[in-house]
């Protein structure tokens, strides 16, 4: 993957972080998972890193992200993802021009398919076990 991170700069991906859970925390539908976040500038200091590691940065923080679990835990569905990915598409495209937010864009959606995935393996486990 090309390492994007360096062509959008730290800085700039604080900022998509930053506008993006500002409006998380309005949103109709997605502001009550994200009412377990207790302390903001911390949770949007690890996703700034989360994000730039993902894109290619280097890791500037000692920290073990568990995705899958912390999304489980705060009650992530497939609809839910849809709302996300639309919201952070719209935000990713106020901040970044297309060159940059398409594969920004393209990496959060193979990391909600994988999510989606996981939701799925968990609910046929749960039929499996209620049967």
């Amino acid at each position: 993957m090309q390492d994007i991170a360096q062509l959008i700069g730290k800085e700039q991906v604080a900022k998509v972080v930053s506008q993006f859970y500002q409006a998380i925390r309005q949103h109709e539908t997605l502001k009550e998972p994200f009412l377990i976040v207790a302390d903001w500038p911390h949770h949007e200091e690890i996703l700034t890193h989360f994000w730039w590691v993902t894109l290619g940065g280097e890791r500037y923080l000692d920290y073990t992200y568990q995705v899958a679990p912390k999304h489980m835990q705060a009650g992530f569905t497939p609809a839910l993802l849809v709302d996300w990915l639309a919201l952070f598409e719209q935000t990713i495209s106020q901040c970044l021009p297309a060159d940059l937010a398409t594969p920004w864009l393209e990496r959060a959606h193979r990391i909600g398919k994988s999510l989606v995935l996981l939701h799925q393996f968990h609910a046929d486990n749960q039929v499996a076990i209620d049967s």
